[in-house]
């Protein structure tokens, strides 16, 4: 069978529009094979982007080779138009992708968790890069119950693949929890950085909403999961 692979990057355009007339827009581009974001600025990163500064628990990378963090590298542009911004200021937030645009009024910080989730899976950071599959299919504003889902879902196909390749499956999410566990980790270092870069609390919080997501999936564990359980009724009476 012939695979068709994707050539054209993947591109996600964030656009905040405030009630003073004023917008911030940006554009995540992202390869279409390694889903990794090409980054245009050519500006050195900031001091709090230093690997030493605030590493998350359990990160892989090692400062004497990786000077900085390569998520708070992405971001930084990001950092410094939202650095004083409160987070509870609404904004009209649109998002373009190829497949469709999506808007909503909402606080900034709920588009801003979205956004800088984009550039935490998709810049590199060994932890968060097994979460590509739901980048690649980004679903902007995702309630904890559409996040499971797409966690779930995403966790299956990939023993799907790992099946094919004659690896061991891991059919029971043992090990999604344990990926959700290192994710919780990645959040929690992440708003440390944050808290020493950023003036008001619209970009702290959203790393914290984020880490909800986290916290919510391994809350119960299977329990949490089987709540969806009803959904797939169709598929258990045979």
């Amino acid at each position: 069978m012939t695979v068709v692979r994707e050539e054209k990057p993947v591109i996600i355009r964030y656009i905040f529009r405030f009630d003073d007339g004023t917008q911030k827009i940006f554009e995540a581009i992202l390869d279409s094979q390694t889903l990794h974001a090409r980054i245009k600025s050519e500006l050195p990163p900031p001091d709090w982007a230093q690997m030493d500064r605030s590493q998350c628990r359990g990160c892989p990378l090692d400062p004497a080779i990786h000077q900085y963090c390569p998520v708070a590298v992405n971001i930084a542009e990001i950092v410094s138009a939202f650095h004083g911004v409160i987070s509870v200021t609404m904004a009209d937030i649109i998002v373009e992708m190829d497949e469709r645009t999506v808007s909503k009024r909402t606080a900034v910080q709920n588009g801003l968790s979205s956004l800088i989730g984009v550039y935490m899976v998709a810049s590199g950071c060994p932890i968060m890069e097994k979460l590509k599959p739901m980048v690649r299919f980004h679903l902007p504003f995702a309630t904890p119950k559409e996040t499971i889902y797409r966690a779930m879902t995403m966790h299956l196909g990939a023993q799907y693949f790992r099946m094919k390749r004659g690896l061991t499956p891991d059919w029971n999410l043992q090990q999604l929890y344990q990926l959700y566990e290192k994710v919780k980790n990645v959040n929690i270092g992440f708003a440390e950085r944050l808290q020493k870069a950023a003036k008001q609390d619209a970009l702290r919080n959203s790393i914290c909403k984020l880490d909800v997501f986290a916290t919510f999936l391994q809350m119960g564990s299977l329990k949490t999961v089987d709540s969806l359980e009803y959904l797939f009724t169709p598929y258990l009476d045979f």
